[in-house]
């Protein structure tokens, strides 16, 4: 791919396999092809305009209003949020070319001729689906060249193509996979030039068919594109629908590119589904050289033409990086330089798919994972291939929000008939294969409790049915064969995935074990702390790390990328650590606080102690008249007590102040006392014992305090008055 010197505005697609330049560029509105002239001895080679043939919406099987509701049901399943990262974000198509024996034999089988043929069509197809991100890859290519693998004798296209489709359900697709299919036939049809069924990443029916004649390659590629185009949720563009300010777009009758509103219906698409469309393919047919925009051997980037790469601040023209960058494309790169680790560059869309994120040495978004089929999620559904199947949400989607699923009785009473409105399997025109009892919940959806009647795509049919017995009313839609080729999608028939009773789910109309999931995610896997994706790994919950969720990390899996801190977090490491030492400071105050308790009491205890309001107390329950004369004795016992700190002994026996240093003469005190009055022995025995009682309640013992409060204490206190005048009289 590459563009016009000096034509702005212009894309070449051209081949140099064959021998010289075979291809297509256009120049302001007109497209030329270039072929090599082979009777030429000095390589030259032969430019003719290519005029202006029948395509686009004329030459297309599906009218406008069969395609008009074609993407109802995935309008309501997009979110506008999910716009901008849908167009920021690549995708790919592998796609599959299957040629027919005419062709084979127009080109005098020669079958490098045809593989040439295919390489060009795909890079023109690829040209122009590059305004929307979308890559084209030819992934596999099928020459019919002994017989015709189906019938194709049929008048209109639409006969062949359902052949088709059923040929790649059950041969094509058990030999390779791929996103698309599309074949090629060397005649003409009555009905169209080219036709298409379904959407891309379908496993089912789904594929497209158009004409190829004579040598012009741009014409059959340019309807490839637009069958194609629908197959990623393109509509035909309106009379408002414009691309470069021109009216003839890919998706209405021209080839000019895709209209702003092919945009909005892709990325719509894309945002509801395309799953497949996220991975990155192998290269297939594509010659590797520097310049086609594919960064391949030895390449650190490829920009593409020197045009568009004198636009590029990352890239230069012989595919090496910009000094200073590190990167130049992908969801990981920006401003030439990787994303950090744990950037999110692909968020999750919905409960059953999960995040990626960037690991900060690549530009690449590792490839889309999501939750593993069969793991549960709401309205007691299970996810299957990204999607939450439930008939709750199911009903809900067709007949509004106050819908809910129907009993069992539903089924039964509709689709064990059989017709277009009840059945598990449409077998052709106007035949339908009614279920067994065991499969009728996994037939047509029904739902009751229907208020309103829904907008639904044309030609869809919507049916009531009554049960007098349970004074219910079933609600369902109805579909038929015919409705297939018009894109009308199927959307009440029950989602492969959806719970149809304890431990069974429907799988192709069969109600059978949930076993066919595959599901082996057990919750002691991942410790409790994760889910499996569907690669069979552990995305751990945010706090613990993979592969198994043990250890303490952000989340995520082996798969994912590695996630980074939440916006404002504090990390889990900081958060127990923190705990951790303040439980350890805690454990060490109380500890210090223990320790020191006895030496804080015995300092604040003598303040205390030495006040002998409660030691008179005592004396006070035993003789209240006494309070007065108690309360001085406890005055005149205080003052002694804080003169003589440390010299108590001493200062019960003697109280004299030149005694004070002295400490432990309680008999020098007492022999006083007799010589002063000896008539008094019994007195002085008394004021003996209270000299000795009074030191022991001063050393905080709480054993002597008990006593106090003893009668004999109380006699001694009663006596202490003549000490107390006999210890203050030296004083004066």
């Amino acid at each position: 791919m590459g563009s016009v010197e000096e034509s702005p505005d212009s894309k070449a697609t051209i081949s140099t396999c064959m021998g010289g330049l075979r291809g297509i560029f256009n120049i302001d509105a007109e497209h030329y092809q270039i072929e090599p002239l082979k009777t030429s001895p000095s390589f030259e080679h032969v430019v003719y305009l290519l005029k202006k043939e029948q395509s686009g919406s004329q030459a297309c099987g599906l009218s406008d209003d069969e395609l008009e509701w074609q993407m109802a049901p995935y309008e309501n399943q997009a979110r506008l949020r999910d716009f901008p990262g849908s167009y920021k974000h690549p995708r790919y198509l592998e796609l599959v070319l299957v040629f027919d024996q005419s062709r084979y034999r127009f080109v005098n089988s020669n079958l490098s001729q045809v593989i040439h043929d295919a390489m060009l069509l795909t890079g023109i197809m690829d040209t122009y689906f590059q305004d929307v991100r979308l890559r084209i890859h030819l992934k596999a290519l099928e020459v019919w060249t002994d017989f015709n693998k189906i019938r194709v004798g049929y008048p209109e296209l639409a006969e062949v193509l359902g052949r088709f489709l059923i040929y790649k359900k059950n041969v094509l697709n058990a030999r390779l996979s791929s996103d698309w299919a599309h074949l090629y036939l060397q005649r003409k049809f009555n009905d169209a030039l080219a036709w298409s069924f379904g959407k891309v990443c379908s496993l089912d029916l789904a594929g497209s068919a158009s004409t190829l004649l004579g040598t012009n390659i741009l014409a059959p590629a340019t309807w490839s594109a637009h069958e194609l185009g629908h197959a990623v949720g393109m509509l035909h563009d309106e009379q408002y629908c414009q691309c470069r300010g021109r009216l003839n777009c890919i998706m209405g009758s021209g080839r000019a590119g895709f209209s702003n509103c092919s945009y909005i219906a892709f990325f719509k698409h894309v945002s509801s589904g395309a799953t497949c469309l996220n991975n990155i393919p192998g290269l297939g047919y594509v010659a590797k050289r520097c310049g086609n925009k594919i960064v391949e051997d030895n390449e650190e980037c490829d920009c593409g033409s020197p045009e568009q790469c004198n636009k590029d601040r990352c890239c230069q023209s012989n595919c090496k990086l910009q000094p200073g960058a590190n990167c130049s494309i992908g969801l990981c790169c920006h401003d030439c330089q990787f994303r950090p680790s744990g950037y999110v560059c692909r968020q999750e869309e919905n409960e059953c798919d999960l995040a990626e994120y960037c690991d900060g040495n690549s530009s690449y978004c590792p490839n889309d994972v999501y939750k593993q089929d069969g793991t549960p999620c709401k309205y007691e559904g299970r996810c299957f291939r990204k999607g939450c199947r439930s008939r709750y949400m199911q009903c809900q989607s067709i007949f509004g929000p106050d819908a809910r699923e129907a009993p069992s009785q539903c089924y039964d009473a509709v689709n064990l008939i059989g017709d277009q409105f009840g059945n598990c399997e449409i077998t052709g025109i106007r035949h339908f294969k009614k279920c067994g009892s065991e499969n009728s919940i996994c037939g047509r959806l029904q739902c009751i409790n229907v208020e309103t009647i829904p907008d639904l795509p044309e030609h869809t049919t919507i049916i009531s049915t009554h049960l007098r017995a349970e004074n219910l009313m079933c609600w369902g839609t109805g579909y038929h064969l015919s409705m297939k080729p018009m894109g009308i999608p199927d959307v009440g028939v029950i989602n492969d995935g959806t719970s149809c009773g304890e431990d069974r789910v429907c799988f192709k109309k069969n109600c059978v074990s949930s076993s066919v999931l595959k599901f082996d995610c057990l919750p002691e896997k991942c410790n409790t702390r994760g889910v499996c994706n569907n690669r069979k790994n552990c995305h751990c919950m945010y706090g613990w790390a993979p592969p198994f969720c043990e250890e303490v990390g952000y989340g995520g899996s082996v798969d994912s990328g590695p996630p980074g801190l939440l916006r404002g977090a504090i990390p889990l490491s900081i958060r127990i650590v923190s705990i951790i030492m303040f439980r350890l400071i805690l454990l060490i105050l109380s500890m210090v606080f223990v320790f020191f308790r006895q030496e804080i009491g015995n300092y604040l205890k003598p303040s205390e102690e030495k006040m002998p309001p409660s030691e008179a107390k005592p004396g006070q329950e035993e003789s209240k008249a006494k309070a007065e004369q108690g309360a001085s004795k406890a005055k005149a016992g205080q003052e002694e007590s804080k003169t003589k700190t440390g010299q108590q002994e001493s200062k019960a026996k003697t109280g004299q102040q030149e005694s004070k240093a002295k400490t432990g003469q309680q008999k020098s005190k007492a022999k006083p006392g007799q010589e002063e009055s000896k008539a008094k022995t019994e007195q002085g025995a008394s004021k003996a014992k209270t000299g000795q009682e009074e030191p022991k309640t001063k050393t905080g013992q709480q054993e002597s305090k008990a006593k106090l409060g003893q009668q004999e204490s109380k006699a001694n206190v009663e006596s202490k008055p003549p000490k107390a005048k006999s210890v203050k009289k030296p004083k004066k």
